[in-house]
């Protein structure tokens, strides 16, 4: 008669518990995430904000920002994560003759191993990938910081056109009495007063619309630095002066394109991965046997046996060349995507330069000359007009010339601290512009 033999195989990972002697097999729970992550300091709620603070509060407070610093953490996971050695494996094998009391159990340890750095290479690509993370966190900051300083500045701006509409309405609200007082002499007619009160109204309007405005993008600046909308904020601090920024362009100072340059350098360690994933992990084993045989006339004998055994994976049809191809062809994308960031953040610099020059050189003329000239003219004419010597409607004309004036003056100015502050950001600089 022949002899069969059933073999029972189990090969994974177990836990002991410490408390049985029967194996536990563990079974992974869906885990909540960590909220603990995001605590980092208490959002600043001060009502009060100078214009030099505001890049600062940003950074602090901004809960996107405060969101996006979790990107590193993950990245940091990860760096943990990296270049370990894949978990052993415990394999055991029990065997029984069905016809006889023959039999064995094998018990075998397994360790893969790489023969290439390919770990090493694993850990410094997470190690990059955090600074680049850190670097993308700057680039978010300062994105926040200079659309919120844009804002402070639309908002002074906005207050300097309220003192001025403010100031021409109270002096045609002072020419329409003293028109009044002229009519009921019979000097002047009651029609030049009935208009000068239309258009001190206009400005009235127009001072509403402004207040409403500034109350809009105040609400909008409390989302930048994270204040409840419900508390009041109050703007304080002065623009600076009009001038031009002496500080100049060090592309090293931009955070985008320190984090090009560290993705090239990551680049070149992703070929050399793709390179040492040619060759497999070689499995090194070490295994014991225990066996029952039946050794005639003596019967059954009981024998063990120890030894090693090593796997080797042979390279005869996968080599990833196509891995290969594509990390080479990512560098080069990568090298040629710096050089293309650099010409453009030197672009970005030199329009800012040119365009605060062309504010600043209207600014000048308009105060220098224009200006004054139009202050005069205005004057003139409503000392030649209380004199009988002018119409009504040269002074208004006059101070509807002042007003554009002012108006574009104002404008300028503000195009000029507004362009500023994209300055500072194109040149890389965190701190407030302001």
């Amino acid at each position: 008669m022949k002899n069969f033999t059933i073999g029972v195989a189990l090969s994974g990972a177990f836990a002991l518990s410490a408390c049985s002697s029967t194996p536990e097999l563990i079974i992974a729970k869906p885990e909540a995430a960590d909220l603990s992550l995001s605590k980092d300091a208490a959002i600043d709620q001060s009502s009060k904000l100078d214009m030099s603070h505001i890049a600062t509060r940003v950074s602090q407070n901004n809960p996107q920002l405060r969101a996006a610093r979790l990107r590193i953490q993950e990245a940091q996971g990860q760096v943990v994560q990296a270049g370990r050695l894949s978990n052993p494996e415990l394999e055991f094998n029990l065997y029984t003759n069905v016809d006889s009391s023959e039999g064995g159990l094998e018990v075998t340890f397994a360790q893969r191993f790489p023969i290439t750095n390919r770990l090493r290479l694993e850990k410094h690509i997470s190690t990059q990938q955090l600074a680049i993370a850190k670097e993308e966190v700057k680039v978010a900051q300062r994105a926040l910081s200079t659309q919120a300083q844009i804002l402070a500045v639309e908002i002074q701006y906005n207050r300097q056109r309220v003192a001025y509409l403010k100031k021409q309405s109270d002096v045609l609200n002072e020419f329409a009495e003293l028109i009044e007082d002229s009519v009921k002499e019979g000097m002047l007619s009651s029609l030049d007063a009935n208009q000068a009160k239309v258009e001190a109204v206009t400005l009235d309007a127009e001072l509403e619309r402004i207040r409403t405005e500034e109350a809009i993008l105040l609400n909008k600046l409390k989302a930048y630095i994270g204040l409840n909308p419900v508390r009041p904020l109050q703007l304080t601090g002065n623009l600076p002066k009009l001038q031009m920024p002496t500080s100049k362009l060090i592309l090293s100072n931009r955070p985008e394109y320190r984090a090009k340059l560290l993705e090239i350098g990551q680049s070149e360690h992703q070929i050399a991965l793709a390179k040492a994933n040619r060759y497999q992990d070689v499995e090194g084993r070490l295994f014991t046997l225990v066996d029952r045989e039946e050794d005639a006339p003596e019967g059954i004998e009981t024998g063990g046996t120890v030894g090693v055994g090593v796997s080797v994976p042979l390279t005869f049809y996968n080599k990833n060349e196509g891995n290969i191809q594509s990390a080479r062809a990512a560098a080069t994308r990568i090298s040629n995507e710096k050089s293309a960031l650099a010409l453009s953040i030197q672009q970005e610099v030199a329009t800012e330069h040119a365009e605060m020059q062309s504010w600043l050189n209207q600014a000048q003329k308009l105060n220098s000359k224009i200006l004054p000239l139009a202050d005069e003219n205005a004057a003139q004419l409503e000392k030649a007009y209380k004199n009988g010597q002018a119409p009504f409607t040269s002074v208004l004309k006059a101070r509807s010339q002042q007003l554009t004036l002012q108006s574009q003056n104002i404008n300028n100015q503000q195009a000029f601290h507004t362009a500023l502050v994209r300055y500072f950001a194109a040149i890389g600089q965190q701190d407030s512009a302001l």
